[in-house]
């Protein structure tokens, strides 16, 4: 028996124009599980990310999470986050107050978000750089 996917994939395709980005991609990614997509430049990587997070629509297949069906959802009601690989940071925000907007755009309380921050920068072990700021050297 295979644990609960926490995000799964379904034939998943994207398509600009005659172009396909993502071609049938089925995956299935267990709850709490670490994952990482790695590939050369142009294979699909970041469209895969955008439409889990909402911010391209699947031209094809469907986005589960948790075993609801997210695929036609907008991003703000998905329930993820996306943290993009350009400069995308609050510079006047901590480190672990940049982690947390999430969580406060979902009205999570500040001491349950700042909690939940902390422990994912432990998780990667950035918390001892929590009050930096993204400037900060």
């Amino acid at each position: 028996m295979q644990p609960a996917a926490g995000v799964e994939l379904i034939a998943v395709s994207k398509r600009y124009g005659t172009t396909t980005a993502v071609d049938a991609i089925d995956l299935r990614i267990p709850a709490g599980a670490y994952c990482c997509l790695i590939g050369p430049s142009g294979c699909g990587k970041t469209s895969t990310l955008r439409m889990i997070a909402g911010h391209e629509d699947a031209s094809s297949g469907d986005i589960l999470l948790d075993g609801r069906n997210i695929t036609e959802l907008p991003p703000a009601q998905r329930g993820t986050a996306m943290m993009f690989q350009s400069y995308a940071l609050f510079p006047h925000l901590s480190c672990l107050d940049n982690v947390a907007f999430s969580l406060r755009m979902r009205g999570i309380a500040k001491p349950e978000r700042r909690a939940q921050a902390m422990a994912m920068l432990e998780r990667v072990h950035l918390a001892d750089l929590a009050q930096r700021r993204p400037a900060q050297t």
